[in-house]
């Protein structure tokens, strides 16, 4: 039997394929995951123009509550959650609209008439 670096061929290979390395071996690479990179489409109007409707009825509320330009805690403090809870909320209406920030999300709220420009600062 022929010894390779002190092991035996089968040793060798048995160690190959259970995962092992001879020391000073290079170590391969990671290997890609199966999904590729998250791709963030460019939004037509008429693309987006339901995904506000996909919200939950919570979501929703605090999608309103923040358009109104209430702040996270403040939101948290009429709901009664607490603030990380809306956070989260917060979170996912973004990904939903796939949105990056709260200015993006008051935009979208505009655009879609779901709110009126001129009506902030009326008593």
């Amino acid at each position: 039997m022929k010894v390779e670096g002190g092991r035996s061929r089968a040793a060798a290979r048995a160690a190959s394929e259970a995962g092992w390395r001879a020391p000073g071996a290079r170590r391969e690479p990671p290997q890609a995951s199966h999904r590729g990179p998250r791709v963030r489409q460019v939004a037509d109007a008429h693309d987006d123009q339901a995904r506000h409707l996909s919200l939950s009825s919570r979501e929703n509320e605090v999608f309103h509550m923040l358009v109104d330009g209430l702040a996270v805690n403040e939101v948290a403090h009429a709901m009664q959650l607490s603030e990380r809870t809306i956070a989260s909320h917060v979170a996912h209406i973004l990904h939903k609209l796939a949105l990056d920030d709260r200015a993006e999300l008051t935009d979208y709220a505009i655009r879609h008439g779901l709110i009126d420009e001129g009506a902030e600062g009326v008593a």
